[in-house]
C-alpha cells in the first residue's frame, strides 16, 4: 500500500471517529434536553407576606411550579439556615400533583435564620430531586433574589382589606426606634389556615369597608379558625367596622366571634365631640363637629370602653379594648378610610393612641450597657443568663485562653530550644521533643477542657404555662438551652407536662430553635452568610412538631423553643370581688400541687401570697396590703437569689438583676405592666407573646402567677429523655381568674 493510500485510510478512520464522537454527543445533549423538557420549572416564590417577614419566626412561603412534558407527584422541600448557619429542611405535609402546562402551588412554613442566605426549593418525587432553584435572601427583589427578613425586634402590622393609610404613622419614626413595616393582602386566600405562620405578627388589621373581601371566610372556615387561634395564643387583633356592620357582624356573619360584644344595628353618628376629646385632639373632625357616620351599636359589651359616643342613659361604645382568650382585642366601630375621619388632622393621633403604641426607644445609656453586647431584646438575656446556669460546666475567660496560647508558643519555640540546646545539647532531638510537647500540650488541653467542661449534656429550661380558668385553655411556652459534651446528632421532640405530669390528651406542638436577635456577633441579622461545620442539616417533622439529625458540635450549647396548647378542666375555685380598685375573697389550689412564691396580680396592684399548699385557700383581705406591680415583681426578694441594693422605692436596678433568671421570666411575662421599656432598657419583641400585661387593664380579671417544684415538659432525643439530675428548670404558671363587681354579685 503507497504511503498516500496509506494516508487516505488514516483520514477516513479519523473522519469516521470524529462523526462516531458527534454523533453520541448529539444524543446524549438531546436526550438531556428531552429530559429537562420533562421537569417541571419553578416559576416563583413568595416569602412572608408580600415579602415582609421577621427572623426567626415561622413566617408562609408559597412556591409555585408550572409543568412539563411528563406529569409529577411529588413534594416541595423548602431549605434554609437556622441562627446557627446550620441548614434546616421543612417539607410539604401534602403531596402535590403537576399536570403538563398547568401550574401548582405549594404553602409551606419555614423559619429563616440568616439575612443574607441561601434558601433552597427543592421539587422531589420517589425519593429523588426532580428540579431545583436557589435564591438569595437580600435587602431587596432581583433576579434570583428574595427580600431577607426584618429584625425580631421590629414591628410587623398585617392589614386585610381596604388600605388604612397606616404609612402616616410610621412615616416619621427616630433612628433609635424599633422600626415598624406594614404589610398588606388584598383577598381572603392569602390569609393562612395555620395560626403559627403570623408568629412574626405583632398586630392584624382588619378593615372592612369592602365586606365582599370576607365573604370567601364563611366558605372556608379554616382560616377564620386559624386568626381566631392565633389571638387565642396571645395575638392582638383590629377590627375597624362601621356602615358593613349588619353583613360582617350581626349573628352568622364572618366577624360575629371577633367582637367583644352583641352587634344590634347600624345608626348614623352625629356628633364627633368624643372622637376629638379621646385623642386630645384640637382639630374637629368636621368645621360644624357635625357628623353623619353610620356606626354599629353592640350591647352586652366585655372589656373596656375607650370612646363612648352615647348620650344619657344610652351608650354607643365605639372604641373597646377587650380580651379574646391570652390575646389581645381592639375594636373600633368606624371606617377611617372613608371621609370625614380619612382627611381628619387628628387622625394618626386618635389611631395611635387607639392601637396604643408605646415608645419603645432604648436609653443611650441603656443601649451601650447592654444592647451593643448580646442585643437589645430580652431573649437575649435570658439565652446569656441560662448559659452561666449550667451545674458542672465552667466557662473559660478569654484572658485564660490568651495566656495558655502564649504560654503554647513558649514552649515550643524558646523553650524547646532551650531544653534541646542547653541541656540534651544535640539540637537534632528537636525531631522528638517537639512531637512530643505538641501531643503532651493537647492532651493536657483535652483534660482541661473535661474538667472544665464535664462529661454530661446538661439542660437549663424554662417554661412558662398559661391556664385560662374562664374557657379551659392551657398555652405553654418552652426555652431550653443545652450543652453536650461531644458531637452528636439529637432527633427531637417534646412532651408536654402539665402540674408535673406527662399530657396524655390530644396537644398541639409546634418545635424549633430560637436565635439571638439583633445585628451583634452571633445575631440573626450580623450580615453575611455564617458558616456552619455541619452541611448537611436537619429537617422538620411535616407537622413541625419534631426535628430530625439535629447537629451540635462538641462542647457546644443550642437554644430551642416550644409552644404547644391543649385544654383543661381543671376546677380553680375563686371567688374575687372588686371594690374600689381592690381586691376582696379567695382562692383555693386544687391543683394536687405545691404553688410557690405566688403573687395576685389585678390592674396596677399586685399581693404576695407566698406559698399555697394542696387544697389550701388565700384569701384577700385587709391584712394583705398590696403593692405596685412593679415594686413586687422586681424587689429584693423577687428573684433566684436575695439581692440588697435597692432603689428609694423598693425596686432592684435591672443592671443587678439581668442575670437572674426568676428576675427575668417576671419582667418578660409582664414586661409593659412593669414599664419594661424604661426599667430594662431593653426591647421585648421576639417573644412579645408571653407578656399577658394586657390582661390587667380588664377590670374583670385578675392573675395567680406563681412556681412550681415539679418537672416541666420534657424533651426527647428519640425514645430517650435528654437531661439529668443536675438540670435546671424554672417553670411558671399564670391562671387567669374572674373578677366579679361587689354591686353586681349583691
Amino acid at each position: 500500500m503507497t504511503p498516500a493510500a496509506t494516508m487516505h485510510n488514516l483520514m477516513n478512520v479519523i473522519r469516521s471517529t470524529f462523526l462516531l464522537a458527534a454523533a453520541s454527543w448529539l444524543l446524549v445533549t438531546t436526550s438531556g434536553f428531552a429530559q429537562t423538557l420533562d421537569e417541571p420549572d419553578i416559576v416563583g416564590i413568595r416569602v412572608g407576606f408580600n415579602g415582609v417577614y421577621k427572623l426567626g419566626c415561622w413566617t408562609p412561603v408559597e412556591v409555585e411550579l408550572v409543568g412539563n412534558a411528563t406529569p409529577f407527584t411529588g413534594q416541595v422541600t423548602v431549605t434554609v439556615s437556622d441562627s446557627d448557619g446550620v441548614p434546616t429542611t421543612v417539607v410539604s405535609p401534602r403531596p402535590i400533583g403537576i399536570e403538563p402546562g398547568q401550574s401548582a402551588k405549594a404553602r409551606l412554613f419555614v423559619r429563616v435564620g440568616q439575612l443574607n442566605s441561601t434558601l433552597q426549593v427543592r421539587f422531589v418525587a420517589q425519593g429523588k430531586v426532580i428540579t431545583e432553584k436557589s435564591y438569595y435572601l437580600g435587602l431587596e427583589y432581583g433576579s434570583g433574589t428574595i427580600p431577607g427578613g426584618r429584625l425580631a425586634t421590629d414591628r410587623i402590622v398585617l392589614q386585610f382589606g381596604p388600605d388604612l393609610g397606616m404609612g402616616d404613622l410610621i412615616e416619621k419614626q427616630e433612628s433609635y426606634e424599633p422600626t415598624t413595616h406594614v404589610a398588606k393582602i388584598d383577598q381572603a386566600a392569602d390569609l393562612l389556615v395555620s395560626w403559627y405562620g403570623y408568629e412574626g405578627i405583632d398586630t392584624i388589621l382588619l378593615n372592612t369597608s369592602q365586606p365582599e373581601l370576607y365573604r370567601p371566610l364563611l366558605q372556608n372556615p379554616l382560616r377564620l379558625n386559624a386568626l381566631k387561634e392565633w389571638v387565642l395564643q396571645g395575638g392582638r387583633l383590629v377590627v375597624f367596622c362601621g356602615a358593613e356592620g349588619n353583613e360582617l357582624l350581626s349573628t352568622g356573619g364572618p366577624l360575629a366571634e371577633l367582637i367583644p360584644g352583641q352587634y344590634t344595628e347600624t345608626i348614623t353618628l352625629r356628633q364627633s365631640r368624643s372622637l376629638e376629646v379621646f385623642c386630645g385632639a384640637g382639630q374637629p373632625v368636621t368645621p360644624s363637629r357635625r357628623l353623619a357616620a353610620a356606626v354599629p351599636r353592640l350591647t352586652e359589651v366585655h372589656g373596656r370602653v375607650l370612646v363612648d359616643a352615647g348620650s344619657g342613659d344610652t351608650s354607643l361604645p365605639l372604641v373597646i379594648r377587650s380580651r379574646f382568650g391570652l390575646g389581645e382585642l381592639l375594636f373600633i366601630g368606624l371606617d377611617f378610610d372613608r371621609p370625614p375621619l380619612r382627611d381628619w388632622a387628628a387622625r394618626a393621633s386618635f389611631l395611635k393612641k387607639a392601637l396604643h403604641w408605646e415608645n419603645d426607644a432604648i436609653r443611650t445609656q441603656a443601649e451601650s450597657a447592654y444592647g451593643n453586647e448580646i442585643g437589645t431584646d430580652l431573649i437575649s438575656q435570658l439565652r446569656s443568663a441560662l448559659d452561666e446556669k449550667f451545674v458542672g460546666v465552667e466557662s473559660v475567660s478569654f484572658g485564660l485562653v490568651t495566656l495558655l496560647v502564649v504560654a503554647y508558643i513558649l514552649l515550643i519555640g524558646p523553650g524547646d530550644y532551650f531544653f534541646v540546646k542547653r541541656i540534651l545539647k544535640r539540637m537534632e532531638l528537636t525531631w522528638v521533643t517537639f512531637p512530643l510537647i505538641v501531643l503532651g500540650v493537647s492532651g493536657a488541653a483535652y483534660w482541661f477542657a473535661n474538667w472544665m467542661k464535664g462529661d454530661q449534656l446538661r439542660v437549663n429550661q424554662v417554661e412558662i404555662v398559661d391556664i385560662d380558668t374562664l374557657s379551659g385553655k392551657v398555652r405553654g411556652t418552652t426555652c431550653t438551652h443545652f450543652f453536650t459534651p461531644k458531637v452528636h446528632e439529637f432527633d427531637l421532640s417534646l412532651k408536654p407536662a402539665l402540674f408535673g405530669n406527662p399530657l396524655e390528651q390530644e396537644t398541639q406542638t409546634i418545635v424549633s430553635w430560637l436565635g439571638l436577635p439583633g445585628n451583634h456577633l452571633g445575631g440573626m441579622r450580623a450580615g453575611g452568610d455564617q458558616n456552619s461545620l455541619f452541611n448537611s442539616g436537619y429537617s422538620f417533622s411535616p407537622a413541625l412538631d419534631a426535628m430530625h439529625h439535629v447537629p451540635v458540635q462538641v462542647w457546644s450549647t443550642k437554644t430551642i423553643t416550644a409552644r404547644w396548647s391543649t385544654n383543661s378542666d381543671m376546677d380553680f375555685q375563686v371567688d374575687l370581688l372588686r371594690d374600689h380598685d381592690e381586691l376582696q375573697g379567695g382562692l383555693s389550689n386544687k391543683t394536687d400541687n405545691v404553688l410557690e412564691d405566688c403573687h395576685l396580680l389585678y390592674g396596677s396592684q399586685a399581693y404576695y401570697l407566698g406559698r399555697i399548699a394542696s387544697g389550701a385557700r388565700a384569701n384577700i383581705d385587709g391584712q394583705k396590703l398590696p403593692r405596685r406591680v412593679k415594686t413586687l415583681l422586681t424587689n429584693a426578694t423577687a428573684g433566684d437569689a436575695s439581692e440588697l441594693v435597692t432603689a428609694e422605692d423598693g425596686t432592684v436596678s435591672f443592671s443587678y438583676a439581668n442575670k437572674d433568671i426568676a428576675r427575668l421570666a417576671k419582667v418578660m411575662m409582664f414586661y409593659q405592666a412593669i414599664d419594661g421599656p424604661r426599667y430594662t432598657g431593653m426591647l421585648d419583641r421576639y417573644q412579645t407573646f408571653l407578656d399577658l400585661s394586657h390582661l390587667l387593664q380588664q377590670d374583670d380579671l385578675a392573675i395567680l402567677m406563681c412556681r412550681i417544684q415539679a418537672s416541666g415538659s420534657q424533651w426527647f432525643d428519640g425514645e430517650q429523655a435528654i437531661g439529668g439530675g443536675q438540670d435546671r428548670h424554672w417553670t411558671y404558671y399564670r391562671f387567669v381568674l374572674p373578677v366579679k363587681s361587689r354591686t353586681t354579685s349583691n
